[in-house]
């Protein structure tokens, strides 16, 4: 497992530059530069782990493979991932070939649950790669950050437990912004991720509504009472934060 490069130009993500990527296909024809969303991680992360633990080799490692998928075009120039051998599977669903979550996305690949749609949250059948991701791109303009809180176990089959957050500063389907904070060489075949969808966006639902309407005023409250009752069901009591904690498990290629 490699920590991160340093010629890339990021402290935390690698395969961004270098020779290895003379031939990459970048999905908005460039590497993509990280420098507003490494502020917030760095500002709020709960834990910094000592250079060259396994708990900033993972954490490196995952905020390699989230950059590829978000910004390469192509699965074969990946590098964090085996392209062949590759699965992702979401709270025991269906697993996702490479190819089948690089056409989607990674936020449709998150949270393709069947209660979001009707709840106005999120329907994953009616959006697009792009449109993912501009939807979370608006409502979090200074980045999603990500930190691994916990690794449970070490290679070849890993365990850990992730904290993936934003402030709520730009509008999310509607619903004015808050300000709130609301809470993914190391090759990865099976990675599991599971999480409570309604705790993530349940928090994205509690702004006014920019263009009320009955319709969408039910859909508020449902998407409050999903968040509620996600945060009840996780910590027996209603939290002070919006952060959102995950656990996820990685395979690693022998």
């Amino acid at each position: 497992m490699a920590a991160a490069d340093s010629s890339s130009g990021d402290k935390y993500r690698s395969h961004l530059a270098g020779e290895g990527e003379k031939n990459t296909v970048w999905r908005h024809g460039a590497p993509p530069t990280f420098d507003t969303v490494n502020s917030l991680f760095e500002a709020e992360r709960t834990q910094e782990w000592p250079a060259g633990s396994l708990e900033e080799t993972v954490q490196n490692a995952i905020k390699t493979w989230e950059m590829e998928l978000s910004h390469k075009a192509r699965l074969q120039d990946f590098k964090s991932v085996s392209p062949g051998l590759f699965r992702l599977s979401v709270n025991g669903g269906r697993p996702l070939t490479g190819e089948e979550t690089l056409a989607v996305g990674s936020y449709n690949a998150l949270l393709a649950s069947p209660i979001l749609p009707g709840a106005g949250a999120y329907d994953a059948a009616a959006e697009t790669f792009e449109s993912s991701h501009d939807l979370f791109r608006a409502a979090f303009p200074r980045g999603f950050a990500w930190e691994v809180i916990r690794v449970y176990s070490g290679p070849p089959v890993i365990t850990f437990k992730f904290r993936h957050w934003g402030h709520m500063d730009g509008p999310y389907k509607g619903h004015a912004p808050t300000g709130d904070k609301v809470d993914e060489q190391l090759r990865a075949e099976d990675v599991e991720v599971y999480y409570d969808p309604g705790e993530l966006l349940g928090g994205l639902l509690k702004g006014p509504l920019l263009v009320p309407s009955a319709e969408e005023e039910d859909a508020r409250q449902l998407g409050e009472r999903l968040g509620e009752a996600a945060i009840v069901s996780a910590s027996g009591a209603a939290p002070q934060s919006q952060d959102c904690p995950f656990l996820a498990s990685a395979k690693r290629e022998e």
